[in-house]
């Protein structure tokens, strides 16, 4: 379901030239491959496991450096934080662009918990797709035997 919902985000956003969907629809349809062809692929559950859990929660915060700030009709202000999907907010309406910011700010930051699950997810994707990449390689190198030299 990985690969056929990753393959399908990419189809659906190939006119929209957006990082961000573009690594959504890598990460899930990678992921889902992964999945798939698990066990042709044999590395260790619990590495993989514990790779997968940290590239996630470490990608779900460092996306938090990602702000967009948009202003919006008679007047309001809003900040929203998260890639590749904004799960924190904040916002406020008021008679003036300042007086909206400040009671954004007053009211805190809001968490939209399905964003933040999807996100993990991504993430947590992502890093299943790296250490299957990463072992393969190491693999194939391992694999490799340097060439004799004649006598």
């Amino acid at each position: 379901m990985s690969l056929t919902f990753g393959m399908f985000w990419l189809v659906m956003n190939l006119t929209v030239a957006v990082d961000r969907h573009v690594f959504t629809g890598l990460a899930m349809a990678g992921g889902g491959l992964v999945l798939l062809l698990w066990r042709r692929i044999r590395l260790p559950v619990r590495l993989v496991g514990v790779v997968s859990v940290v590239v996630g929660a470490a990608g779900t915060v460092a996306g938090l450096i990602v702000r967009t700030v948009s202003t919006g009709g008679m007047f309001g202000w809003f900040e929203d934080r998260g890639w590749p999907f904004a799960w924190l907010a904040r916002g406020g309406l008021a008679d003036s662009p300042d007086e909206a910011r400040r009671l954004a700010v007053a009211g805190g930051w809001g968490v939209d918990w399905t964003r933040l699950a999807a996100d993990v997810v991504v993430w947590a994707y992502t890093g299943l797709v790296l250490i299957c990449l990463i072992g393969l390689a190491v693999r194939a190198q391992k694999g490799r035997k340097a060439p004799e030299l004649p006598e």
